[in-house]
């Protein structure tokens, strides 16, 4: 059996004892307490994290696995999956139930910016957020042309994030120039998801762009953000009524 294996099998067993969620260092004071693991490495809770979110039901990483034996019920607070009294995962009240998609043509770029050696977005939900911003500033909505529908993300994954869904409201208001676009139908909820999911398309193309002729590291990133706030956009001409 792995290390990995392991560090999941005592994080479930520290779940279990403790007996309510719980946030990290609670789990990792459990399992040196029970003797569930000797964690050889200087940052033993930043390990046992990375595991815990590998097989976590609502966190999307590149490496996560098809064991899911956790669910994040709040910031940075974990509890077994298998339990039937969990709350939610922490999500605002207009989040909808439609998935967010990524086109496969952006597969490469993806795993540049989601790789070890950049080590900024750990989660495909961060890219995909930043990406969409990125893709509104330059002006890029671009259609997915093909995506696979196996791996889209579940909005609550995204619900994880302030700033969620009012990115996407900000988002589809610039892009439609108009307040209506705000509605709570499914129509509405149909364009909103379409913009964000086609701006951060044009983002992705945009990084894509930028990295194909240098190293996707932290240096490269910098030098990204310093060529994006080179450039402007003019602001949104908004019909708003009440």
């Amino acid at each position: 059996m792995t290390d990995a294996l392991l560090i999941r099998d005592a994080a479930e067993r520290a779940l279990r004892s403790i007996g309510r969620a719980a946030t990290i260092p609670e789990i990792h004071a459990e399992i040196l307490r029970s003797g569930l693991f000797q964690f050889n490495t200087p940052t033993p809770e930043h390990v046992l994290r990375t595991t815990i979110r590998r097989h976590t039901s609502n966190v999307d990483r590149v490496d996560s696995s098809d064991s899911v034996l956790f669910s994040m019920v709040d910031d940075e607070v974990y509890a077994l999956n298998t339990e039937q009294n969990l709350r939610p995962p922490r999500t605002n009240a207009v989040t909808g139930i439609k998935r967010i998609h990524r086109a496969t043509d952006k597969e490469e770029i993806i795993k540049l910016m989601t790789g070890e050696q950049l080590g900024v977005f750990k989660e495909l939900w961060r890219l995909l957020m930043f990406a969409a911003q990125v893709g509104y500033h330059n002006k890029r909505r671009e259609p997915l042309r093909t995506i696979d529908t196996g791996k889209g993300i579940d909005q609550s994954t995204f619900g994880n994030s302030p700033a969620w869904p009012g990115v996407v409201f900000l988002i589809s208001l610039a892009d439609a120039g108009a307040a209506g676009v705000l509605g709570g139908s499914p129509e509405n909820e149909e364009i909103r998801l379409a913009a964000f999911q086609e701006y951060a398309n044009g983002g992705l193309a945009v990084l894509q762009e930028f990295f194909s002729s240098r190293p996707a590291n932290l240096d490269g990133l910098i030098d990204f953000l310093d060529v994006q706030r080179m450039s402007s956009r003019a602001p949104p001409d908004l019909e708003l009524s009440i």
